[in-house]
C-alpha cells in the first residue's frame, strides 16, 4: 500500500507543543489509529521505517517527539554514547505525568483525523 508520511502537527500538551508525525495510507478512507513512542533517541530512521511498515498495513500512525519539552522540535538524537546519556537523562527528568499527558494529545489528534476508522463497540453477550 503506498503511503504518505510528509505529515506533521504540533499538539498542544500541557508541557508545551508537541512536534507529531502522522503516516497514512494513500488512498482516501478511514484506517484504524496507532501511537507509536519511539526509544531514547526520539524519531530517529528505524522508528520512521517502521511506522511507515504500520501505515503500508492500513494504519494512520501517530509518532510523537517524546523530549518536546527539553529538545527543540525535529531533534533526532545520534545512536552513539552521548546520544544515549542524553536519551537515558531525558526519560528520568521528564516526569510520568508529562508521558501521560503527551499520550493523551496524540490519541486525541488520531481521534479527530478524517483518516482514521471509529471502531464500535460490541456488547458482551
Amino acid at each position: 500500500m503506498i503511503i504518505t508520511d510528509t505529515e506533521s502537527a504540533d499538539l498542544d500538551t500541557p508541557t508545551g507543543l508537541m512536534r507529531t508525525y502522522l503516516f497514512r495510507p494513500m488512498a482516501e478512507g478511514r484506517y484504524p489509529g496507532l501511537v507509536l513512542f519511539s526509544e531514547i533517541f526520539q524519531v530517529t530512521g528505524p522508528i520512521r521505517r517502521t511506522a511507515a511498515m504500520l501505515a503500508s498495513h492500513g494504519f494512520v500512525v501517530a509518532v510523537p517527539e517524546i523530549y518536546h519539552e527539553l529538545e527543540p522540535a525535529g531533534t533526532v538524537l545520534a545512536y552513539d554514547e552521548a546520544g544515549a546519556e542524553r536519551g537515558n537523562r531525558h526519560k528520568v527528568t521528564k516526569t510520568l505525568s508529562s508521558y501521560d499527558g503527551d499520550a493523551r494529545a496524540a490519541l486525541d489528534c488520531l481521534r479527530s483525523s478524517p483518516h482514521r476508522r471509529r471502531w464500535k463497540r460490541r456488547s458482551k453477550m
